[in-house]
């Protein structure tokens, strides 16, 4: 596994993190979400627990006031105590709804927005007794026992000093009424919390940046992966060979359906083979509609005698107008005096063969 991970040197590509994205590989850290959550929540219950307190006592006083001495029975303190919980509960559902929002906005944060539900697939080899002991006995078993095991430690001591500090309050306070005693016991709640999440949220900035560290190493690729991966990207040369054979296929039969639109065929005569579209009238210069050396002059001769089109043997023109004028584009100026010249005599000659007089152009 090491030798795998010196080999990839390069950096993982767009594809490669987007694929990791859409299966749910992505960094987040846990103790990230643990410690916002924790610091919202205990914002939001200390700023409401005198409130909730004072609800819980005076409903609680009110009840058991209602019940003299020994009329109390199991069934009634059960529905006491329901309509106690239920008053308590509408006080902290407010809390309860903007901690989920808040969970949802650091996951968010972390994330982005992704919906899959690649991680909820079943993974068989996650069942593997030898898989689970690899994932506990790897590097990342070992920090993660290593971070639970600080965490413990460190918050266990902080909660610990804030107790021992105000020992002889709280046990002072446990005389005092309620609300002074409830006011005790949230401020000393506040403070280890505060100091707790402070430590946490430390902790999970740490956590994150090796997660995102990991999954960086993890996603990294070696330099045959990038090469597989841009010929899969581009094609491989067999089948970009395959598209243009047949492009070049579909577009031949495209040109010879045009030559017997020609007015004229110029050749060289068997190596080169150019079909020119004039219509007076129509079209102002003469257009190449096809072109061809050797098999494929060849097949343009052929399907022009078919179609009765004029064959003009002119090689230097025809070389000159193969090479430098592509299918579908108008003849240079250079050229408009000698294919003139060749379009009047095959004219003339047409109009020999039907028998008209010819008319000097």
């Amino acid at each position: 596994m090491a030798g795998d991970r010196e080999s990839k040197t390069e950096a993982p590509s767009g594809k490669r993190l987007a694929d990791a994205r859409k299966k749910g590989n992505i960094p987040r850290s846990q103790d990230v979400n643990a410690s916002v959550l924790l610091l919202g929540g205990a914002i939001l219950v200390y700023s409401q627990w005198q409130a909730m307190s004072t609800v819980m006592f005076e409903r609680m006083q009110t009840s058991f006031r209602a019940f003299p001495s020994g009329d109390l029975t199991i069934p009634l303190f059960i529905d006491m105590m329901g309509q106690v919980l239920g008053d308590v509960g509408k006080a902290v559902t407010p809390t309860v709804l903007s901690l989920a929002l808040l969970g949802i906005a650091v996951n968010l944060l972390q994330t982005g927005f992704l919906l899959t539900g690649e991680p909820l697939k079943p993974n068989f080899g996650r069942m593997n007794p030898l898989t689970g002991l690899q994932r506990i006995f790897s590097m990342r078993g070992v920090v993660e026992t290593v971070k639970g095991i600080l965490k413990i430690v460190l918050v266990g001591y902080l909660a610990y000093q804030v107790i021992r500090d105000r020992y002889l309050q709280i046990v002072t306070a446990l005389q005092l009424d309620g609300p002074h005693l409830a006011s005790l016991l949230g401020s000393t709640a506040w403070d280890v919390s505060l100091r707790s999440i402070v430590v946490l949220l430390v902790v999970g900035a740490a956590d994150y940046a090796y997660q995102r560290f990991e999954w960086w190493r993890d996603l990294k690729m070696t330099k045959q992966e990038v090469k597989d991966e841009a010929k899969q990207q581009e094609g491989s040369p067999e089948v970009k060979a395959e598209i243009r054979k047949r492009q070049m296929q579909a577009a031949r039969r495209r040109m010879m359906a045009d030559v017997p639109t020609a007015a004229v065929v110029i050749t060289n005569p068997t190596h080169f083979a150019v079909a020119l579209k004039y219509e007076q009238g129509t079209t102002d210069v003469p257009v190449v509609v096809a072109k061809g050396t050797d098999l494929v002059a060849k097949r343009i001769r052929d399907i022009a005698r078919e179609a009765g089109v004029a064959i003009v043997e002119n090689p230097p023109v025809a070389r000159a107008l193969y090479s430098q004028v592509d299918i579908g584009d108008v003849i240079p100026a250079d050229f408009y005096a000698i294919v003139a010249e060749i379009l009047v005599n095959v004219s003339r000659a047409s109009r020999k063969r039907q028998g008209r007089p010819s008319r000097t152009a």
